[in-house]
């Protein structure tokens, strides 16, 4: 057996928010921790966000949950943490455009209330009230959640990396991960080599590539992303005060920016080359459902990748056979921050051998393999 410094119980591969959650929930269990990233904590995907979390995932009862479970240790965080996340409220209001498309999703509610989730119908005119920006006339019905909030990524992950550590775990930053060998649990890095019990893949995009040196097919893949803004929409004296505001159909997502709008266009794609096409849509998308932006021009305000999963949900499991040792959390496509605090309780039950407080098959290798890529 190598001595302390060269081994561990968990090693955890990728320093985001999910890898420094994983981190600070094993290390609070008092398993021995350690976590290996390349690059610095949070810097990859974590901080390259709408900077904002929401309870409420339309068509996906499951990620609600996730996000349901998370919630409280957000609201605890600076108590526990000591760490102020810069909590604001924005809401979140769901548009829905078209008679079919509101029965689906009204259909589901009941489904995410059961999770603890908070939504209410609206008509259009109330709709409008919350956002009054919208077009009355362009929508049939809309959904609002007020579990919403914009937070600072670089907090939360700096929250989590501080409380790990202080717990005793040990975080190497410009540490990259050349070779893992699944049955024996040794790994190689560029710091050296480590033997561990039982091994986390929580690399984002680069999860699959991880997972690729075990031998294991994890489909996660990297996906362009871009958040824009708008030139000033208003003379007004205050900021264009709007809720987080997603359009299931196009996949457009707003929210106020100054005294514009920070947009985005939720296109998931595995083709290459997108950027220029996904860009004139978000054009053609933003002026559809708010008129008088029409005309504005939209500017980059990040381009990065997402992780992303052929369900668009997130593979949290354990391998099977001689990747057994091999744990993952990854593919959260864009919703890290939401889930994070419950992904760092999975992992930990996880290899603990404890159940986990949620049924884990929507998020399971086995569903992801079953659907047919995006």
């Amino acid at each position: 057996m190598l001595d302390r410094k060269n081994s561990t119980e968990l090693l955890i591969i990728g320093g985001g928010v999910i890898g420094v959650s994983i981190a600070y929930h094993c290390a609070k269990a008092g398993i021995d921790v350690l976590l290996l990233e390349k690059g610095q904590f949070g810097t990859a995907t974590t901080s390259q966000t709408a900077r904002a979390f929401r309870t409420y995932f339309p068509k996906k009862p499951h990620d609600s949950e996730l996000a349901v479970r998370s919630l409280p240790e957000f609201n605890s965080f600076a108590a526990t943490m000591n760490t102020d996340l810069g909590l604001k409220h924005l809401g979140l209001l769901t548009v829905l455009t078209t008679p079919e498309q509101t029965a689906e999703i009204e259909a589901l509610l009941p489904a995410h209330r059961e999770v603890g989730a908070d939504v209410k119908l609206l008509t259009p005119a109330e709709a409008v009230e919350y956002n009054p920006w919208l077009d009355a006339d362009t929508i049939e019905a809309a959904v609002w959640s007020p579990e919403c909030y914009r937070v600072k990524p670089e907090a939360l992950v700096k929250g989590y990396a501080d409380a790990a550590t202080k717990l005793g775990a040990r975080l190497l930053t410009g540490t990259e991960v050349t070779g893992i060998d699944a049955r024996t649990g040794e790994v190689t890095t560029t710091a050296g080599e480590f033997t561990a019990d039982s091994i986390v893949i929580a690399a984002g995009p680069w999860g699959g590539d991880v997972a690729k040196l075990t031998g294991m097919e994890l489909p996660v893949w990297g996906q362009f992303a871009e958040l824009l803004y708008t030139d000033p929409l208003s003379d007004r004296a205050t900021d264009t005060d709007t809720p987080f505001t997603f359009h299931p159909v196009s996949g457009l997502k707003t929210m106020g920016r100054g005294k514009g709008f920070l947009v985005g266009l939720e296109r998931i794609s595995k083709q290459e080359g997108l950027r220029d096409i996904w860009f004139e849509a978000a054009v053609e998308e933003l002026p559809k459902w708010y008129p008088k932006a029409a005309g504005a021009k939209l500017h980059s305000a990040w381009t990065g990748t997402l992780d992303v999963t052929p369900t668009k949900s997130a593979l949290i499991g354990r391998g099977e056979g001689e990747h057994e040792r091999i744990l993952f959390a990854a593919g959260f496509t864009g919703h890290g921050l939401a889930h994070a605090p419950i992904a760092g309780r999975i992992v930990r039950d996880l290899h603990r051998g404890v159940t986990p407080e949620v049924d884990l098959t929507p998020f399971s290798l086995a569903t992801n393999l079953a659907q047919k890529p995006a």
